[in-house]
């Protein structure tokens, strides 16, 4: 398990550090850290491993810089993951090292004198121990995600998970809408920690590209857990319209875990096409029996008889037909509301509703049409989500 040379970066102790070469290799993967600081030293190669993040006072290069290069160069043929360097000798590089180290994609930093060696190399590993926790519940939800099992698994997943759960949960998935990585997460979890928010019997973990909490008590009133869902989004320090975030039925048995999981990350989803930041499963109406079927033949067969002969019908003659589809069906069929939202006149928005009937052979249908197109339209929302 790792973390990459950016996420360490994101770290206290990485503060006052300066990016001096290699900034393409930021993506480096950090499995351990090493020191090294010898006052002389003859060979370097092969004393360190691939992933290893190295810290240096340079003291072996004090009086002679030429060292530096056939220094970085072992590091690099060691597969080491990056080079911080103390500026007690050096607050810059020669240029051959900084070109070197350019070329071969390899990170150089430089950082200040009140950084302590244990300091980086306790908060480095203690940031790998964080991941690889995290990426073991991972693992473990991923199962209850992707395998129809009994029963009794699931209460064994779930106490694996966390042994102190309590019979009665609630599951909560937050997902940033525009993701670019997990430093905001681990943020998230941070302040949870801090906030003493999730009690030992509740769990809260990285999964995928969101935050899951898994919320546990002898017992949970349904008007008590809106309450419960404000006091956890207060207490994680988010903007919550810069978030979606799904929260399951209440469940009163741990057997049902996987089911709780899956309805939070469906109702995660649905929030991307009500525009709303919340949403509780037990509201998303259709996609609550669409989503845990996206994958069955006849789910995927109805999707495309109902929408490939207007992507087609579109494509053919650049017209704009699935555009007001799904225009019409998010303003429940009323020609007015979607001839706005298109900036259309109403008479334009008739004549594509036609066409479409026309190229669905239901001309001389209508709650039928509608229903079927709704559906249709809803599932290629969450094909293409």
């Amino acid at each position: 398990m790792s973390i990459t040379v950016l996420e360490a970066t994101k770290l206290p102790s990485f503060r006052n550090f300066r990016l001096i070469a290699g900034h393409r290799g930021l993506d480096n993967s950090i499995e351990t850290v090493g020191i090294l600081d010898y006052e002389f030293i003859t060979k370097i190669e092969g004393q360190f491993v691939k992933g290893e993040f190295v810290i240096s006072s340079l003291l072996f290069a004090k009086d002679n810089p030429h060292y530096i290069l056939e220094s970085v160069k072992s590091l690099i043929e060691d597969g080491v993951s990056a080079l911080a360097i103390k500026n007690i000798y050096y607050n810059d590089l020669p240029n051959e090292v900084i070109h070197y180290a350019n070329e071969k994609s390899f990170p150089i930093f430089i950082f200040d004198n009140s950084v302590f060696f244990e300091q980086i190399i306790t908060e480095v590993m203690d940031r790998i121990k964080f991941v690889d926790n995290y990426e073991l519940l991972e693992a473990k939800v991923d199962i209850l995600m992707n395998q129809s099992l009994n029963r009794s698994i699931v209460r064994e997943i779930a106490y694996e998970i966390n042994s102190s759960f309590k019979e009665h949960f609630f599951v909560l998935y937050c997902r940033e809408k525009k993701f670019i990585g997990n430093t905001k997460t681990i943020s998230i979890l941070e302040a949870l920690k801090r906030n003493k928010s999730i009690p030992l019997y509740s769990s809260a973990f990285q999964f995928r590209d969101g935050l899951l909490i898994i919320y546990t008590d002898e017992t949970l009133e349904k008007q008590n857990l809106n309450g419960i869902v404000n006091n956890l989004i207060e207490n994680m320090g988010i903007k919550a319209v810069d978030y979606e975030i799904g929260v399951s039925n209440e469940h009163k048995n741990l057997n049902e875990l996987d089911n709780g999981v899956k309805e939070s990350i469906f109702a995660q989803k649905a929030c991307k096409f009500s525009n709303k930041r919340l949403c509780h499963f037990s509201s998303i109406g259709v996609y609550s029996i669409l989503m845990p079927y996206l994958d069955e033949t006849w789910i995927r067969s109805f999707h495309h008889t109902i929408i490939l002969p207007i992507e087609a019908y579109d494509e053919k003659y650049s017209t704009e037909l699935l555009n007001t589809a799904i225009k019409y069906i998010e303003n429940d069929g009323r020609i007015d509301e979607t001839a706005n939202a298109l900036f259309l006149h109403k008479n334009t928005i008739r004549y594509r509703i036609n066409k479409i009937k026309e190229l669905l052979h239901m001309e001389s249908l209508e709650g039928s049409f509608y229903e079927q197109l709704s559906i249709g339209v809803k599932l290629h929302m969450i094909y293409h989500s």
